[in-house]
């Protein structure tokens, strides 16, 4: 009998291990989300890291990256089973399999119908969806704003209390509140807002797109660092190349007037 549990427990050891290794492994696969940087640079901080690091191209998304736009900057997420969410510049987020937390900035969902609940988190409501169309802002104050264009969201604030949001409604929320009143918002202005035509226009010829790098990177880095030093370099290069006549101290002086400056 003695031997018989010895025998067990060590199975029930082996077959933990071998979960845990599972586990692990499934932690350690990028998930199938695939991620466009549609202009400017996306700031990545990779789960349990507290480095960040810059980027100008898509990568690999693991389960709880942090992402965020920077200025002037626009990126796009794009799920397997066709959800889609757009990102503005001044954006953070977090990313998990069936769920996603903005902590700020304003972002835009298309979700395709599915047959489990996907739950997006804000400092003060989560929402749950299954198939719709709508957009959140979140201030730095914590506020969030849930406008629905095209089919229903349940809203629960952080207080309690749960909404239904449907086509042309909207609702705000502040920390540690239930959700306020439904309003309405114009509809039209909105879509426009997040249209193809909207989304997909330039924000600015090739001078200027290396020109918000450069001025992204010595935020982030300071003017000395390598990457900052390289965007430099590209930057004048491209002014170069355009034919610009500018004195390179402009650059200093474009800095000191950027609207988007810090």
């Amino acid at each position: 009998m003695i031997e018989n549990k010895k025998l067990c427990l060590i199975l029930i050891a082996v077959l933990l291990c071998f979960m845990t290794a599972a586990s692990a492994e499934d932690a350690q696969k990028p998930m199938d989300v695939k991620l466009d940087i549609m202009s400017g640079q996306v700031k990545l901080t990779r789960v349990g890291k507290t480095l960040s690091d810059v980027f100008t191209s898509g990568f690999p998304l693991f389960h709880g990256d942090i992402v965020e736009t920077m200025r002037e900057s626009k990126a796009e997420l794009t799920y397997a089973d066709g959800t889609v969410m757009r990102m503005k510049p001044l954006t953070k987020i977090e990313v998990q399999p069936n769920s996603l937390k903005v902590f700020k900035g304003q972002s835009w969902f298309k979700f395709t119908k599915r047959g489990t609940e996907f739950l997006i988190e804000t400092p003060s409501l989560v929402a749950g969806i299954r198939g719709t169309i709508f957009d959140i802002a979140v201030t730095s104050k914590g506020k969030s704003m849930l406008s629905v264009m095209e089919g229903g969201v349940a809203v629960r604030g952080s207080k309690g209390g749960e909404v239904i949001v449907e086509t042309g409604s909207a609702v705000n929320c502040e920390p540690g509140d239930e959700p306020g009143k439904l309003y309405k918002f114009n509809l039209d202005k909105k879509q426009k807002e997040w249209s193809e035509t909207e989304w997909m226009s330039a924000s600015g010829g090739d001078v200027e797109q290396f020109f918000i790098n450069y001025l992204n990177l010595k935020a982030e880095y300071g003017p000395d660092d390598p990457r900052t030093r390289e965007a430099q370099r590209c930057l004048e290069e491209a002014r170069r190349n355009a034919g610009s006549q500018r004195h390179p101290a402009d650059v200093q002086k474009k800095e000191n007037t950027h609207p988007f400056q810090k």
